[in-house]
């Protein structure tokens, strides 16, 4: 019978790093739609507008998006780096 490989300490703990991040990003993305989809329409006439205009906010959370987007695929590859694996040939 084959032996189920099994992750080290370290891959769990690298795993449960990435599912709470997983967790937060989600969170944090639905406070931000729930925190733009609140404000009041400003109009905006060209590339005039600021970043505390309602087009800057979505272009806040674009960006923030990204970013923790970035942080996720690194700790999704570290999960994945740590994962078990058969030492078969």
């Amino acid at each position: 019978m084959e032996e189920k490989a099994t992750r080290s300490l370290g891959g769990k703990l690298a795993l449960w790093v990435f599912y709470a991040f997983c967790g937060y990003f989600v969170w944090a993305m639905v406070r931000y739609a729930w925190v733009v989809s609140f404000l009041n329409a400003v109009p905006v006439a060209g590339f005039e507008s600021d970043l505390g205009s309602t087009a800057g906010k979505w272009l806040g959370a674009l960006l923030g998006f990204m970013v923790l987007g970035v942080v996720g695929v690194m700790l999704g590859g570290i999960a994945w780096y740590t994962r078990p694996r058969n030492n078969h040939g």
